[in-house]
């Protein structure tokens, strides 16, 4: 928003420039607060301060690469690592570290909502308590209880302190305290199962490192002195442990800077407190305040009425946003009679603002209070013939593909399943007709048959085809673990031909869609030992009893569709065009929900929330849903939804309209066509928008670019599916023993080969190998290995170790990592690359990219000068070093540039070769292959 450091305001300044001690930054909806993050950042790293010494956390994945990327194109000074990540992917990184301390492994896992779901369900078998346990209903709490065990963790109530209060209360008959009780021991059983498969939950991690820093001062210290500036993003959203974390990473020097708005506090049922913003200024009384007020996003009728909204709650922290960017469209209110004729009438708002060109595709948002609100509004779109993707909506296990690919898992464990049979017959492979499907169906219940043995005997070549499908990968079955059965069924059916797919939208969300299917279904192998199809089969049936359905999987930016998500969704985003449906009480506020099972008051480590904390929470989120909007608002609500009853509009509306709002009659909206009462049965696609510019690159993907565009596509586009190899998971399993090995090298503590060998043994143990078969021979092929680098004094401690770098190659972001760095007596440095393929020559190394890539990062990005490069081949113990002139960096170089360029013009002919093919994951689908 504001484009250059001359341009920000006096407060952004005053942000910037505070760089020692406690800073609060107030900072309102649309006030470019991300902006003065990434200067705050820039004027560390001109003032001094190493990049590895400045930790800056947020809450989503997708904010910490936003935030990253543009400290990226901010700070042109040398940096190795960045520490910008989530709170979560903080914690992990310190425990897998110093853990152990504590007895958490560092093989640990996080572990997934299913298992935690089953883990649970073990425990209440197992304790049959009184008050949470009935015979009929036996798994009726287990959502209920996980929430209460997350929300101790939260507090950072450990199993015991549970307990020796269930201990303390135990002669008092109330059956909420006597329910309390029994859930302090089916905390700690839980605790104790999790703990003993060396798996934690994302809580957990919070959990464990603000303990493991309490109680172990020089752990503390250690890490207060690793990081010299701390700063977060969305503080409001913190819980009480996130928040003690925070206090024990600023140490001493308490250089804490935390940014925070408590209007935009909408994470209550994650255990967010607005209470940690009133902690910070109790914790650090002395700290400098910031308020960032004048408004960069909005139009003016759209900030006057999100004020006049949370100008409503009394205890809020004062501020008062100005707009910079003028008036506009006044506010908009459409009220209609029905659910459907809302619907309806949004979808036409939004075709009217595209057909007029006011806005894109993607700059228009639909913001619902729920996931299941968004129903009415897909169909609205597809009616209405407008593209449109549901942005982190559940119902990933409802979409079409995931149900065929399903049907397909079922019917070759089942083959008498009739409605998965007749599911995977109407596919385009076989392309049955329906109505005789259901023929046949009707004869085999007459004729008390299987259907499958019905389909066999038929004429039909599709129904013979399928019959013969399901054999084979019932043979399969006898001898594949369930993730490369599905990699079977996906290859051999060419499930993901892409062609039969209409328009860019559709392939690129179905494609999408499967690859998180097999990602989903190789962590449950991870988590199981069985890896049968049946025991997967009953994983997805734990899977619908534990609600655990998953989002629909992502789509990139390049997509230009009208975005259908909820309010908590949009955090952090912004549109052009914002419409908000359901204005009326019930919905928008939604109703209050009883909590269930709560934890002790006496335990509770923070205040007790006020009575009204959920309506105020309500008037939150429709005020973060109101400020997403740049130039147009619209609400809406309806006089019927379900039932008989009338809807009384949303309290919420009232100071919205205030005296400026135009009110339109869906009716007004709607234009009678016969048309308008056909489905469509597929969403209208819209072509993709203008592909972005290309913020970075792995050295993966310019090297699988090189070898073959078309590849590129298929894996790094569209996302397809690929199959674990037994060679590279080998190299890993190589790579991550001598990191954790060479990793504990110490003065006072030499490496031994009982060292080396025991990171290799738990390498192997960490590493779910593809193919069972060849594991014996390959262990004893990476021992002797490593034995032998080992007896020939090579593995000595490195000045750095699986080194990140990112570096900029004419404006890209390249980025990678180093193997290993060794820094000679004679002041000169050595980068090392281990190999585990056969040795070659170093004249036939001159033109290799990777050498290339290591040699302009270890000179632009580390400055390391006088500088060697050399590839260790861990097969014969061979250093082959190689000498790289600056012409052949300055050839990588343009290489790096045309790749870039090939990919941006979205240029991706095939390259077939008979090898290449041959090893290709993507042969079958693809129609230039060789083989």
């Amino acid at each position: 928003m504001i484009a250059t450091r001359a341009a920000l305001t006096d407060a952004q300044r005053a942000a910037v420039d505070h760089t020692k001690g406690p800073l609060l930054i107030v900072a309102g909806a649309g006030t470019g607060k991300t902006r003065v993050l990434v200067e705050r950042y820039r004027r560390l790293r001109q003032e001094g301060v190493a990049a590895e010494r400045i930790l800056l956390l947020t809450f989503t994945e997708k904010a910490a690469r936003e935030v990253l990327d543009r400290v990226e194109q901010e700070d042109y000074l040398p940096a190795g690592e960045r520490f910008i990540l989530t709170y979560h992917a903080f914690a992990q990184r310190f425990l897998q570290e110093d853990g152990w301390l504590c007895g958490i492994p560092r093989a640990f896992r996080i572990v997934s909502e299913v298992r935690k779901w089953e883990l649970m369900r073990d425990v209440l078998l197992a304790q049959r308590p009184a008050h949470l346990f009935h015979a009929q209903r036996p798994f009726e709490r287990i959502v209920e209880l996980l929430k209460l065990v997350e929300r101790a963790k939260q507090e950072l109530i450990s199993p015991a302190e549970f307990r020796a209060w269930a201990e303390t209360n135990a002669g008092i008959d109330d059956p909420v305290i006597l329910a309390q009780r029994e859930a302090a021991l089916v905390y700690s059983e839980y605790q104790q199962r999790m703990l003993a498969e060396d798996r934690l939950d994302f809580d957990d991690t919070i959990y464990f490192s603000v303990q493991l820093l309490a109680a172990q001062p020089t752990v503390a210290l250690r890490q207060a002195e690793r990081f010299a500036h701390v700063m977060v993003d969305e503080f409001q959203d913190t819980n009480f442990a996130q928040s003690r974390l925070l206090e024990l990473l600023a140490g001493a020097d308490r250089n804490l800077c935390v940014v925070g708005d408590d209007d935009q506090s909408i994470y209550k049922f994650r255990g967010a407190s607005v209470a940690n913003l009133a902690r910070f200024r109790a914790v650090y009384p002395q700290a400098t305040v910031v308020r960032l007020e004048e408004n960069y996003r909005s139009r003016g009728p759209i900030l006057r009425a999100a004020a006049r909204l949370i100008s409503e709650d009394p205890d809020r922290l004062e501020k008062r946003l100005t707009a910079t960017r003028g008036e506009g469209s006044p506010v908009s209110v459409v009220t209609a009679n029905s659910v459907t004729d809302e619907a309806d009438a949004v979808a036409a708002f939004v075709k009217r603002a595209i057909d007029e060109e006011r806005h894109r595709p993607h700059a228009i948002a639909i913001l619902l209070r729920a996931n299941a609100h968004l129903h009415n509004f897909a169909r609205a779109l597809q009616r209405s013939g407008v593209a449109y993707q549901v942005s982190g909506g559940r119902g990933f296990y409802q979409q079409p593909e995931i149900k065929d690919c399903l049907a397909y898992l079922r019917a070759v464990d089942s083959p008498d399943d009739t409605v998965c049979l007749m599911r995977l017959l109407s596919l385009p492979r076989y392309a049955v007709d329906a109505v005789q499907a259901g023929r046949w169906a009707r004869r085999a219940r007459e004729d008390g048959r299987r259907f499958f043995d019905i389909l066999q005997e038929a004429e039909d070549d599709g129904a013979r085809r399928l019959c013969a499908d399901l054999r084979h990968f019932a043979e399969q079955a006898l001898r594949l673990g369930v993730d490369d059965l599905f990699y079977e069924v996906m290859e051999q059916t060419r499930y993901l031909d892409l062609e039969r797919f209409h328009g860019p939208i559709e392939r690129l969300q179905v494609s999408a869609n499967v690859q998180k299917l097999a990602e989903l279904i190789a962590a449950y192998c991870d988590e199981h030992a069985d890896h049968h199809l049946s025991a997967y089969l009953k994983h997805l049936d734990a899977t619908e009893a534990a609600q655990a359905d998953e989002e629909i999987a992502p789509l990139d930016d390049t997509v230009n569709a009208v975005h259908l998500m909820t309010v908590h969704q949009a955090k952090g985003l912004e549109f052009g065009l914002v419409i908000i449906p359901h204005l009326v009480e019930g919905r928008f506020p939604a109703s209050r929900r009883g909590e269930g099972l709560t934890l002790p008051d006496e335990l509770l480590k923070e205040e007790l929330p006020a009575a009204e904390i959920h309506l105020a929470e309500e008037r939150r989120l429709a005020y973060v849903a109101i400020t997403r909007a740049k130039e147009e608002l619209v609400c809406t609500l309806a006089g019927r939804y379900e039932g008989v009853k009338d809807w009384r509009p949303s309290r919420f509306l009232t100071p919205i309209r205030g005296a400026e709002a135009r009110e339109l009659a869906a009716g007004s909206l709607l234009v009678p066509s016969a048309s308008a009462l056909i489905e469509v049965a597929r969403q209208v696609e819209l072509p993709l928008n203008d592909a972005p510019p290309i913020a970075a690159l792995s050295y993966t993907q310019v090297d699988t670019y090189l070898r073959c565009p078309q590849m590129y596509q298929y894996r790094f586009v569209f996302r397809l599916p690929t199959r674990p190899k037994p060679q590279m998971q080998f190299g890993r399993i190589l790579h991550e023993a001598l990191k954790d090995a060479l990793g504990s090298i110490e003065r006072e503590k030499p490496l031994t080969w009982a060292m080396v060998d025991s990171a290799y043994v738990a390498a192997w143990a960490r590493e779910r190998f593809c193919a069972p078969e060849q594991a014996p021979s390959l262990q004893d092929l990476g021992r002797t290995y490593l034995r032998r680098a080992f007896d020939a004094g090579d593995l000595s401690k490195p000045l750095l170790l699986e080194q990140p770098f990112s570096l900029r190659v004419d404006g890209l972001r390249l980025t990678g990592r180093i193997d290993r760095v060794d820094r000679h007596p004679d002041g000169s440095y050595e980068v090392i690359d281990y190999k585990t393929g056969s040795a070659k020559r170093a004249a036939d190394l001159q033109r290799d990219l990777q050498l290339g890539v290591y040699a302009l990062a270890a000179r632009e990005v580390f400055r390391f000068d006088p500088l060697s490069l050399s590839y260790y081949y861990l097969e014969t113990s061979e250093r082959v070093t190689v000498d790289k002139p600056q012409e052949r960096l300055e050839d990588d170089r343009q290489t790096i540039v045309k790749v870039a360029e090939g990919i941006r013009a979205e240029l991706f002919p095939a390259r077939p070769d008979r090898m290449k093919c041959a090893g290709c994951d993507f042969r079958l689908l693809c129609p230039s292959a060789a083989v």
